[in-house]
């Protein structure tokens, strides 16, 4: 009686011990998915408010025309308008890097703790402004580096982070193999090299 009392007593301990850690594994995993949820959010709201957006209407203007193309009394643009234009491209490139890590983060976490679905959030939110950027960024980058502005711009390490963001959402394009041609044949030449 006693051994079969323990039999029963070790698989009913046995089943609640495996119940247990299927509702420990699913309440880890729905902790990890709103950590993962959580963390998309905070990138994209990091490209879209404060500093970067404000880098991106700097940039936009500059693009554009609209601003920062006006002549000082010497017929060159003045240095405070380059300098406001050079603080915004790299403020947002540097976002676009903080998005790379991040992205990075839980994209190293897929296997484990299946971020896939927070990941393809994230890629939702950030394709169209990768798209954008990423077609604007070469008509930004040549006006910065006009010779009365910034001719010698140190960007190859940044400006390869975000092609490899725009690369790994939205896929290869036109314009990232033109930004990562400009920066070979800087190098080539020792332009930008530190």
């Amino acid at each position: 009686m006693t051994d079969w009392l323990s039999t029963v007593v070790a698989v009913a301990s046995a089943v609640i011990a495996v119940y247990a850690a299927y509702w420990a594994r699913r309440s880890a995993r729905g902790t990890f998915a709103h950590t993962a949820y959580e963390l998309a959010r905070t990138l994209h709201t990091d490209l879209t408010t404060g500093p970067p957006a404000q880098a991106r209407d700097v940039l936009e203007h500059f693009r554009s025309g609209t601003r920062y193309h006006e002549p000082g009394p010497d017929g060159l643009p003045p240095a405070t308008g380059t300098q406001e234009v050079l603080e915004a491209y790299f403020t947002l490139l540097w976002c676009f890097e903080r998005i790379l890590i991040g992205r990075r983060s839980l994209t190293g976490q897929q296997a484990w703790n299946d971020t896939s679905p927070a990941v393809a959030f994230l890629d939702d939110l950030l394709a169209w402004h990768l798209k954008r950027w990423a077609e604007r960024w070469p008509t930004v980058r040549s006006a910065l580096k006009a010779p009365e502005r910034v001719p010698d711009l140190r960007d190859h390490d940044s400006l390869g982070s975000f092609c490899d963001l725009v690369e790994e959402v939205t896929g290869p394009s036109e314009h990232t193999a033109l930004l990562r041609t400009l920066i070979r044949e800087e190098v080539d030449q020792g332009i930008g090299v530190t």
